[in-house]
């Protein structure tokens, strides 16, 4: 009864450890997008001497809410959710085998795929379709963000005099410089994603091997 009880607590102990290191792996995800947003936002209070637009940080900030849904769905995450939740895939695993047992003489065999079941319960993990589209999604919101942002800081060359017209093209310029900002922030979450997607999908197949040969 003792053995029993100290195995619960310790398998408490492990899945609060585990759900602790998957934080920590989304801190980890957004770490470089937090801090490359607050760079630019740093630069926008002239703090740093650079100049960046208010509309520049608004469709940036667009752009780290978007990577803060995604980051649930990365294969790092993912990997990190099946390795807490292992006890639970063999459970699950032995009763999917169970069900599709049949005999043939005196042999007992299951004609269930492994393969099939990996793929169903790692949809439930994280959402594909996040996960597919992340790597596109990212420089593609940067430069539409970047055509939005000229957009919006494009004058209308209504000017007379050519000091009036010097200073309109000036304005034009600063304001096409802050928004190619907003290309490069989509640029670097696409990679920084991909990176960590790989190397997610990477541990996942090694610890579903490991399991197979169990």
């Amino acid at each position: 009864m003792q053995e029993d009880v100290n195995e619960t607590l310790q398998n408490l102990a492990t899945l609060e450890s585990s759900k602790q290191s998957c934080a920590m792996v989304y801190l980890k995800l957004m770490l470089l997008p937090t801090f490359a947003y607050l760079y630019f936002v740093l630069g926008f209070l002239d703090i740093l001497h650079f100049k960046v637009g208010i509309h520049s940080i608004v469709l940036i900030g667009f752009i780290y809410l978007v990577a803060l849904v995604f980051a649930k769905h990365n294969g790092e995450f993912g990997a990190c959710t099946f390795r807490s939740n292992t006890q639970e895939f063999e459970r699950e695993l032995h009763e999917y085998v169970s069900k599709n047992l049949m005999q043939i003489g005196t042999t007992v065999k299951s004609n269930a795929s492994f393969e099939s079941f990996i793929d169903t319960y790692a949809k439930r993990i994280r959402n594909d379709n996040y996960a597919s589209v992340a790597a596109g999604v990212f420089p593609t919101m940067g430069i539409l963000g970047t055509f939005i942002s000229i957009a919006l800081t494009l004058p209308d060359f209504s000017s007379q005099s050519a000091g009036a017209l010097e200073h309109e093209i000036s304005l034009l310029l600063s304001g096409v410089g802050t928004a190619f900002y907003v290309s490069i922030y989509g640029i670097l979450l696409s990679l920084w994603w991909i990176f960590f997607e790989k190397r997610g999908l990477s541990r996942f197949d090694r610890q579903i091997a490991l399991l197979q040969e169990k």
